[in-house]
């Protein structure tokens, strides 16, 4: 069951969870942080353990990504405010992460660093094809740029990194050191794994045989099964969106800007206006050699069609922004291709606005007086487990550590919107039934009706077969699937069936089993083993990842232990306002 547990905890804090996690495998994240002096509450935008995250380590991170990232046109606000929000999220957790290299005396001579950058060049080097000659790395190049002094804040830089986050790899290495795995383990996640199942189901609806009345004592009922009712914690967040949306005045902006740098390319060759102006794809890398005529998405199609070699398209307007095509050749089926690429994001006008607004609801929700959201506003609710994120784009930072009800969100930034959040209200443990008698009397009204329905099936469908037009309800029949690929092979089933359907024979038509309002007959018709080769040759490579994967599911939880029990204090929305 490790893939499951796997998939289980790495819900818990994202943010946390995430960014500890890359630490730990890969070199080479994190970046400098400034040296501080005396500290003043004023200047800090969060504390750890009484450790203060200062504005100038923030602030000096920031503009150093924004740098990497924006462009001839600047940068979208709101990614500005997601990237401002992970950067904070990630020095949190530096803190949280640097208390235990102290507690453990994880130190990093200068030495050290000095051997690891002569013969562990940065990433940036080994992927630049002049160090490497006949298949080989070019140490004797290398050295000589060690000597160069031009580059000395080059070096420095790649230094810090290595004190930075080498410390913090020695840190998950000595968590994860005791990892063993079982041989339980092994061959039940092999079996998950490998085994797979070929099902046919009769899904049938319990709703027809529900009354409008229960047969037994809700209040009875409710005494003798309070477990079915025990929350482990579900919090109702409510929440208001304030879209940040892109206005005709910057489409008219940027549109000319494409236009200038159409006018520029007579006398600028193309690949010099490219590593000046072109913005980076989401979805896809800029087009720059020979492309599938089918690949190309149909805007572009159209709008190439009549140019010529060497021409240079106009502006290209498509849902992400303009797009500058330069026709290089053309053959049968593919295009080579130049491209330009200029995103179209809201103005820092429309940004404000809506922060504006956002901020006038949080001081409105949070005013004694309230009663009520305003009618204004159009709310939405969601519900989560504690210690889970809601899956909605949001980064919730620190507000969802501790969820109180009536407790008020900053306006959190979104894919493509502002947000304010309150805490509805908050269930742990069993209710009282007085707050709980509808929800009792529905369970029971399920599980009645669910007899009635299993009768239905026994008296009505054959115990050998499964009909495919049945009268009530619906056939399906699966692909092959595993315990661990069937969500992702689109297999719509409750984990209790799916799990119910591995211990069933081959040609064994089930009984009717029970899951949420649906009665399910099961059928599996094909099952296939890895055979003793098989497991063999896989066996080596297997174990490797196992063994990854266990000591992912550790140290995850036990950075989620640390950032549990860690005294952090937030002033982030001291930013914003």
């Amino acid at each position: 069951m490790i893939m499951q547990r796997l998939r289980s905890v790495t819900k818990y804090f994202m943010w946390v969870v995430a960014a500890s996690f890359i630490l730990f495998i890969f070199f080479g994240f994190g970046s400098n942080i400034l040296q501080r002096g005396e500290e003043r509450k004023g200047n800090l935008i969060a504390e750890v353990n009484g450790d203060g995250v200062d504005y100038r380590e923030f602030s000096y991170r920031l503009s150093k990504d924004i740098n990497l990232i924006s462009g001839s046109i600047g940068i979208d606000p709101l990614r500005e405010r997601i990237l401002s929000d992970q950067i904070i999220n990630e020095l949190i957790m530096e803190k949280i992460l640097s208390g235990q290299i102290n507690k453990r005396d994880i130190f990093i001579s200068d030495k050290q660093v000095i051997d690891i950058i002569k013969n562990s060049p940065p990433r940036e080097i080994l992927q630049d094809s002049t160090f490497w000659i006949g298949g080989q790395f070019d140490y004797n190049r290398y050295n000589e740029l060690l000597r160069d002094p031009r580059l000395r804040e080059f070096i420095n830089n790649y230094a810090e990194r290595i004190k930075n986050d080498l410390p913090q790899r020695i840190l998950g290495g000595e968590v994860t050191s005791l990892v063993r795995l079982t041989q339980t383990e092994i061959m039940e996640n092999l079996m998950e794994d490998s085994i797979k199942l070929k099902l046919e189901y009769i899904r049938i609806p319990v709703d027809e045989w529900v009354e409008d009345e229960p047969l037994s004592s809700p209040e009875e009922f409710y005494y003798t099964h309070k477990e079915l009712f025990r929350r482990e914690g579900v919090v109702r967040l409510g929440y208001v969106s304030f879209p940040v949306k892109v206005d005709d005045i910057m489409i008219a902006e940027v549109r000319d800007i494409a236009k200038s740098i159409i006018e520029r390319a007579e006398n600028v060759p193309f690949d010099t206006l490219i590593g000046i102006y072109s913005y980076y794809l989401r979805e896809r890398k800029l087009y720059y050699g020979w492309t599938s005529t089918e690949e190309l998405p149909s805007f572009l199609t159209s709008a190439l069609l009549g140019v010529k070699i060497d021409e240079i398209t106009e502006p290209i307007l498509s849902e992400e922004g303009f797009h500058i095509i330069k026709l290089i050749g053309r053959e049968r089926g593919r295009l080579n291709l130049k491209e330009i690429f200029l995103p179209i994001f809201p103005s820092a006008e429309v940004y404000m606005n809506a922060m504006t607004e956002a901020w006038s609801l949080v001081k409105t929700l949070r005013s004694d007086t309230l009663i009520g959201i305003p009618d204004k506003y159009s709310e939405r609710y969601i519900t989560y487990g504690i210690g889970y994120i809601p899956d909605i784009g949001v980064d919730f930072g620190t507000f969802l550590d501790d969820p109180r009800k009536g407790k008020v969100s900053h306006p959190l930034a979104g894919e493509d919107s502002l947000y304010v959040f309150w805490v509805e209200d908050v269930d742990i443990g069993t209710p009282p039934f007085s707050t709980m008698k509808e929800e009792v009397e529905d369970t029971i009204k399920i599980i009645e009706a669910s007899v009635r329905a299993k009768k239905y099936i026994y008296e009505n469908l054959p115990d050998d077969m499964l009909i495919m037009y049945p009268e009530k309800g619906a056939w399906y029949r699966t692909p092959y699937f595993t315990l661990n690929n069937y969500t992702e092979k689109g297999i719509d089933l409750p984990d209790k069936i799916v799990n119910f359907a591995f211990n069933l024979r081959e040609e064994m038509v089930s009984p009717p089993i029970r899951a949420g309002r649906d009665i399910y007959v099961l059928k599996v018709i094909g099952r296939k083993a890895p055979s003793s080769d098989e497991i063999a040759e896989i066996m080596p490579g297997y174990l490797g990842r196992m063994q990854m994967i266990k000591q992912t599911i550790l140290y995850q939880g036990w950075i989620y232990d640390l950032r549990k029990n860690s005294d952090i204090k937030d002033w982030r929305s001291r930013l914003y306002e």
